[in-house]
């Protein structure tokens, strides 16, 4: 019997079921042995999902448009639609919002969220280790290299999934200065629970892209932008590094469901109470761009 994904919305104070895009065909490629070797050998690919992608840029990929806004409860009032409409399926899902759909918050001590998304946290362990779902990953693995690493140890590590209905335009969550864009290779599996509970190891070993941030309230902070199934690319709008400002995009996911991670020095933030209760019961918090989900705890004067 496949297994519901239970996800807390805080705006109603409930856990919820979520509708996850394509839920029978997640089930037949990560919920049978069949399937999960079709995926490792073909679907997991690049050359599909560069094909499934470059689908969704094409003009008849609009009539999806209506079914999936109304499937999905998308509001497009928020939307900034261009006077003739979305030119394709691709351009709906990275649309732009109204300013004011998106505020940041107001309190320059609250940690914002970098994404529409439902957010996981873990404290980062002895060795840098993460444990996610209960294996050892590493930050050595996640960032592919240790000297990085190990600054981060007793720090945070802020999972920000994103699933193909969400707004998928990133930003960042303090001022400063951003490194140049380190990229990874790897294949493009789902970063679905549901695709989890059978490749943990997901985040450490799929397509990603990740920078460090020297801010002067986080101190320094790696975010890492991890590619999933069906992701057509990860645009980064700064790939050579440069200044950056709270709360400014940084860049966006095309079609597909993806991941940002936030790796935090220990004592830099605390994160609010609700996160932190369903975090430690395996359950994401659903959060949007520019909410508060935690307070900085020194903040530069």
């Amino acid at each position: 019997m496949p297994e519901d994904i239970l996800i807390y919305n805080r705006r109603s104070g409930q856990t919820e079921i979520e509708q996850v895009y394509g839920r029978k065909w997640m089930d037949l490629f990560y919920g049978t042995a069949w399937g999960r070797t079709m995926t490792a050998w073909l679907l997991s690919r690049h050359p599909l999902s560069k094909l499934f992608g470059a689908m969704q840029q094409s003009r008849f990929s609009r009539r999806k448009i209506d079914l999936f806004t109304r499937q999905y409860g998308i509001n497009l009032a928020e939307a900034e639609i261009p006077p003739g409409g979305f030119a394709s399926f691709n351009d709906f899902f990275i649309r732009r919002l109204k300013p004011e759909a998106r505020p940041v918050a107001f309190d320059a001590a609250a940690l914002i969220s970098p994404a529409d998304s439902r957010l996981q946290v873990f404290t980062i362990a002895a060795e840098t280790r993460l444990p996610i779902k209960g294996t050892a990953l590493t930050l050595s693995q996640l960032l592919g290299q240790s000297d990085t690493a190990t600054a981060f140890q007793g720090g945070l590590c802020l999972i920000f999934r994103l699933a193909p209905c969400d707004y998928h335009r990133f930003g960042y969550v303090d001022g400063g200065v951003q490194g140049p864009v380190q990229t990874l290779k790897g294949p493009l599996h789902s970063v679905s629970p549901l695709a989890l509970r059978h490749r943990p190891n997901v985040h450490c070993t799929n397509f990603r892209q990740w920078c460090a941030i020297r801010t002067p309230n986080l101190g320094s902070l790696i975010q890492v932008e991890v590619g999933a199934m069906m992701v057509g690319s990860i645009v980064q709008h700064q790939p050579n590094g440069g200044y950056c400002r709270r709360g400014l995009e940084k860049g966006y996911f095309q079609f597909g469901g993806s991941t940002v991670i936030l790796i935090l020095e220990p004592n830099r933030v605390v994160i609010d109470a609700d996160i932190l209760q369903y975090s430690a019961q395996g359950i994401e918090t659903l959060v949007r761009y520019g909410e508060r989900v935690g307070s900085i705890m020194h903040l530069s004067i």
